[in-house]
C-alpha cells in the first residue's frame, strides 16, 4: 500500500519594510537625529549673551575674547555654541590660566541662554619686588594674602614690600599663606596701637633660616625668629616700646633683636 504524500507548507516571506526591526532602526534613527538637531542645532539652545561680574581691574573684552574660543566648537562637523554642551570647567580653567589675578572663576547656565560668569580678583595686600640693576629700577608684583604674585606693579605705594629671594611665576604661590598672615597680623598689631608702642613696618626682609627683618618707617629694624612664638615676640616690643625707649630717641635705633627667649636686645646707631 502505497503511503500518501506530504507536502510542506512554504512559509510566506515578510515584507522587510513590514519587519519590526526596521523600523525599531528607523524610529531610533529619527530619535538620535531629531536629539541631535535639538540640542547641537536649535537656535533656542544657542548661547545668546555671556554676562560678567566681579571684574574690576581685569579688562572685561579681554576676558570675554579669552572665552570666545570655548563658545563655538564643531560636534560631528556640525558648527555650535549650545549652551547644554558648553564646557564650563574647561572655560574655568582656561580663564583661570590666562588671567593670574582671578583668584576664583564660577561659570553657570542661564534659562535665557545666557552664561553667568562670576569672577572674583585677588587683592593686594603686598609688594615682592626683583633685586634692581645698576641702569635700571626694581621690578615689582602685587601679592595677595595667599603669597602669590598676580600682576607686575611700578611702584610699592602704600603696601607692605616682601624682601624674599624667589623666582616668581604669576599666579603660583611665592610666600606661604601662614608667613603671609604672621606678618601682616604683626604690622596691623603695631600700626593700631597705643601712641607709646605705635609704628608702621615698611618692609619684611625674610631670610632662609626662619628669621625675618621688619623695618619701620623710621629706618630701625625689628629682628623675629619664626621659630620662636610670635605672640611673646610681639609682647617683648610693646613692652620694650613702652617702657624702655621715649618715643623721641626712635630715631637714634638701629635694631631690636627679640629671637632670644625673654630678652630683647636694644641696639643704638654709633
Amino acid at each position: 500500500m502505497r503511503k500518501p504524500l506530504r507536502f510542506k507548507r512554504k512559509k510566506k516571506r515578510v515584507s522587510f519594510l513590514r519587519s519590526r526591526l526596521f523600523w525599531y532602526i528607523t524610529g531610533i534613527l529619527f530619535f538620535l537625529t531629531f536629539l541631535f538637531y535639538t540640542v547641537v542645532l536649535s537656535p533656542w539652545l544657542q548661547i545668546k549673551e555671556v554676562h560678567v561680574t566681579g571684574v574690576q581691574e581685569i579688562p572685561q573684552e579681554r576676558l570675554l575674547a579669552a572665552l570666545d574660543a570655548k563658545l563655538w566648537w564643531n560636534w560631528f562637523g556640525a558648527p555650535t555654541n549650545s549652551i547644554l554642551l558648553f564646557d564650563i570647567k574647561g572655560a574655568e580653567e582656561k580663564l583661570s590660566f590666562v588671567f593670574p589675578a582671578i583668584l576664583h572663576v564660577a561659570i553657570k547656565r542661564s534659562l535665557s541662554r545666557t552664561l553667568m560668569v562670576k569672577i572674583q580678583e585677588r587683592e593686594q595686600i603686598g609688594t615682592w619686588c626683583l633685586p634692581s640693576e645698576a641702569d635700571k629700577g626694581s621690578t615689582c608684583f602685587a601679592i595677595d594674602i595667599n603669597g602669590v604674585p598676580f600682576k607686575e606693579v611700578q611702584e610699592q605705594g602704600k603696601y607692605v614690600v616682601f624682601d624674599f629671594k624667589g623666582e616668581p611665576t604669576l599666579g603660583q604661590e611665592l610666600l606661604t599663606p601662614s608667613l603671609v598672615s604672621t606678618l601682616l597680623d604683626f604690622k596691623e598689631r603695631f600700626q593700631e596701637a597705643g601712641e607709646l608702642s605705635r609704628f608702621l613696618t615698611t618692609t619684611f626682609k625674610i631670610g632662609m633660616q626662619n628669621e625675618v627683618q621688619g623695618v619701620s618707617e623710621e629706618g630701625w629694624r625689628i629682628l623675629l625668629d619664626l621659630k620662636e612664638n610670635m605672640d611673646w615676640q610681639q609682647t617683648k616690643l610693646q613692652l620694650v616700646l613702652e617702657q624702655k625707649i621715649p618715643v623721641e630717641k626712635r630715631g637714634e635705633l638701629e635694631y631690636i633683636d627679640l629671637r632670644f627667649g625673654d630678652q630683647a636686645y636694644i641696639k643704638y646707631q654709633d
